[in-house]
Parts: C-alpha cells; structure tokens; sequence
C-alpha cells in the first residue's frame, strides 16, 4: 500500500517538507449526471438516509462535546421578486454585436444583463433569458447561499478522538480525526491537533490511525478535461487535507533524499495516505511519538473521547480565496457543507443543491433555469441564465451580506482573476470570471463615470469562443462605464 511506503519513509527521515499547490479556473469536456433546481414553487424537501439518522459518538468530558450542526430556518419569501421585463435597450449595442461579428462569433450566443443596483429598469437585457453554462461565476450562487445558510462567521469543525486508555506514555487505543468539510484544513491545524494529544502526555499509540469522512458522502468526479493531476480538479472530501496538494521530501538511512507525491495528486482515493503521511512526519518525525497499527478509513468508534476541536477561518475570509482566486474544491465544500447543515449528514451534492434552492427562495428569488452539479462551476452541465446572475447581484446588494460577498470578489484591474483586465478602469468594479472550453463569462459590480453602481452578467457560450472574446465583455463593461458620455450608450441612456 502506498500509506505504508509512505510511513517505511517517514520513519527514517531526518528532515521531511510539504507544498501545497492552488485549484485555478480552467474547463475541458464533461459529462455528469445534474441535480436541477427549478425555483417554480417551493424547495422541494430532502428525505433524509439511514446515515444520516446515525447517531454519532457521544464523547467524554475531555476536549467538551461532539460537534452538533443545527439547519438553518429559511421561510420562503413567498413569491417572485425576479425582474422579468424588458430593459432600456433590449439588443446588444452595435458595437459589441459587429465586435462579435469580426470574432465570427453569433451575438445570439452572448447573454448580457445589467441593471442598476437599486432595482431601476435595466440599461440592458440582451439574450438574456437562455440558460447558460456559468462557469466560475457559479461559484457566485454557492458562496451567497452559504453566507446566507451557513452565516459568515461559520467555521469548520475538526475533532481529534481517542479510543482506550492511556497506561504511562502509551494509548492503549486508537487516534480518530473526523473532519466537517474545512475547505482549508493545513498542516498547521494537524499540527495542532496532534499537539493537544501530545499534551495529554501521550506518545506512544497501540492503535490505529482512523480518518473519519463520513460526514459528506459525494461520488467520484471525473476530471473534465482528463487531466486528473491538476489542482482545478482536486476532489471534496469530508478530511480535504492540503486541498490534496502535498509532496514530501525525506532522508533515508544512506542520506539520500527522495521525494514522494502521495497524492498522483487529485484522484479519489490517495487523499488519505496523504493524510497519513504527514501524521507520520508531525507524530513520529517532529514529536518523537510511535504508531503501532496502520491507517484505517471508518467511522470514529462508539464511545470514542473527544480529545479537542480545531475550527477553521470563518467562512468571510474562506470565501475570498474562493471567489478571488477561483478555488474549485473550496467551492464545492461549501455545497457539501450546506447540504449536511440543512438536510442532514451526509452532505451530498443534491442535498446542498436543495439549500441553495431554499435560501434563494427565502430571497425572493425562483430562478428556473438553475441547475447545479458541484457549485464551482466546474461542469459541463450546471446553467443559469444572464438574467438570473444579475438579479442574484442585485438582490446581494441589497442584503445584510453585501460587504462580505463583495469584499470576497476580485478587484478589476487590481487582483483575483480580473487583476489585467480593464486597467484603465481599475479599482471601478469587482467581478467574478468564468473560464471553459467554449465558455466566458463575468459577473459583478461596476461604479459608472457618473458614480452610479450598476450589476453586470454576461455569459457567453459558443464552441468557436476565443480568449479574445474577453476584449468584447471588456468593451461591453466600458461601454456601461462610460454611459452617456459614449456616443453609442447614449441611446440606452
């Protein structure tokens, strides 16, 4: 087994060293099976399984008690707040369209929206009500739906277990971590953990080492572009360790390093020797301590003592990464997460499809064509449409979330995905991008010339699409810019 290469290594090491590597936005082909919310009436409830009726270990009074997550009370809002008429200009202006033309590129395939923040009559609605692929910008409705259903001061759990008891340094036991789905659970906060049984006066455990993942239960995703080294396309996981990234470099007997990426780095299953790996250089190469069994992938036991809790960032600050660097994984843990919290452990795609469809209702917002597979974007099947992205933009900032979904958002010209963009406008909007084959989109917030603040969707789907389809959204975001001080707005205004 790779875990036990893993640990042959470590155990010799004098010096051992890990990376973690970043999910970037990037697209491919795909094919996956879709979970559809269709706002047409009220969410439709999830009935929950016999795991998630389970009930899991009751701990002693060491480190306090298990984690309990109660859902969050979403009423709907009992109605359709969407704006669904026609805006000043209802075509795309000449410009964008014959810019599109020379890209031979249809102007049909480009859905673009925008409207003032306020909730005035649209500037533009333009092809605007298809269902589109979004891309990254998906990762627009997740992080909203979990301010709303998680709260922007969630943090993750993660819970450090012993089984037995402890004669002199020994644990007579086994060691458990179970994981909530921290979308940036590091070494630092293994670290951590391991340091609070260390304290315990433990060094030696008879035991095993037990990873506890039960609290999501998601499928395989094949990658969609075949690449499955690459970061974009890590896999969730209820322990999401290093965001899969890890490599090590060790000693041997002979001196020699040799360096090992437990990880080939993304696939389904090589997440838990990576784990394993950095139990062994934390527990054994750093403290000095000794494992007697092997790694096991279970439930933590019943029965089992709490040990301690380490808890994440707030979920404020993990969004920023999300949405300004385009972190897929991230983004599908937060999915994970609202579907455990609201309709039961364990979180899966569907159920967390089910909260964001709750929450978006108890805003007012039926969107018919929303459909989400994993929330990151990350899919050839997920889709909204153009109107539906703005009237989500409107509706965030109109509500108590707007500084912490905007402050999560990249500056244009400034940093995130939007940092080359537009720099003779930056600091003027904040925009999330979306990138696929065949797919650009980009959504936000842009402060016009005369200081108005406008929300701006365009997604753009067509097999012929370039990366120079990018300067057309540009010039339809200097085209909203500059207003009536541009001849060819002029006429919208």
């Amino acid at each position: 087994m790779l875990a036990w290469r893993i640990a042959a290594i470590v155990v010799l090491s004098i010096s051992i060293s890990a990376c973690s590597s970043q999910p970037a936005e990037t697209g491919g082909s795909h094919s996956a099976t879709s979970t559809a919310y269709a706002s047409s009436g009220a969410a439709r409830p999830v009935a929950r399984d016999s795991e998630s009726q389970r009930q899991y270990p009751q701990a002693l009074a060491l480190g306090g008690s298990p984690v309990s997550i109660q859902p969050t009370h979403l009423a709907s809002a009992g109605g359709d707040k969407t704006y669904r008429g026609s805006g000043k200009l209802n075509r795309l202006p000449d410009s964008i369209a014959s810019s599109l033309r020379l890209r031979g590129l249809p102007e049909q395939n480009m859905g673009a929206y925008v409207r003032p923040v306020n909730g005035g009559q649209p500037l533009l609605v333009a092809y605007a009500d298809t269902p589109r692929n979004p891309a990254s910008t998906m990762k627009l409705v997740t992080t909203y739906s979990a301010l709303g259903v998680l709260g922007p001061d969630y943090r993750w759990p993660t819970e450090i277990y012993t089984t037995g008891s402890v004669a002199g340094d020994t644990l007579q036991g086994d060691v458990a971590i179970k994981g909530y789905g921290n979308p940036d659970f590091r070494e630092g906060d293994f670290r951590q953990l391991l340091q609070t049984l260390r304290a315990r006066g433990i060094r030696n455990i008879a035991g095993n080492f037990i990873i506890d993942k039960t609290y999501f239960n998601v499928p395989f995703q094949a990658a969609i572009d075949a690449n499955t080294d690459a970061a974009y396309n890590a896999q969730p996981e209820a322990v999401l360790y290093n965001e899969r990234g890890s490599c090590y470099e060790m000693r041997n007997k002979a001196g020699q390093i040799q360096r090992i990426c437990p990880i080939a780095p993304r696939n389904a299953s090589d997440l838990s020797a990576n784990l394993f790996g950095d139990f062994w250089k934390i527990w054994v190469g750093e403290m000095g301590g000794r494992l007697n069994g092997g790694m096991q992938i279970r439930p933590t036991p019943q029965g089992a003592q709490l040990v301690h809790t380490h808890h994440s960032a707030p979920l404020r600050n993990i969004i920023v990464e999300i949405n300004k660097d385009s972190n897929n994984v991230m983004a599908r843990q937060l999915l994970l997460t609202m579907g455990a919290k609201q309709h039961g452990a364990p979180g899966t795609t569907q159920k967390g499809a089910a909260a964001v469809g709750q929450f978006l209702e108890s805003r007012g917002l039926r969107f018919s064509s929303l459909k989400i597979e994993n929330g990151s974007g990350l899919s050839r099947v997920e889709r909204i449409s153009a109107r539906e992205m703005g009237e989500m933009l409107v509706d965030i900032y109109n509500s108590p979330f707007r500084s912490d979904l905007m402050n999560s958002m990249g500056v244009l010209g400034v940093d995130g995905t939007v940092k080359n963009r537009l720099k003779n406008l930056a600091g003027r909007g904040k925009f999330k991008t979306g990138t696929l084959r065949d797919v650009r989109a980009l959504a936000g917030y842009l402060t016009t010339a005369n200081g108005q603040p406008y929300v701006v969707a365009i997604l753009h789907n067509d097999s012929s699409i370039r990366a120079s389809a990018k300067a057309t959204h540009d010039d339809l975001v200097e085209w909203v810019y500059y207003g009536t001080n541009n001849r060819v707005a002029s006429a919208a205004w």
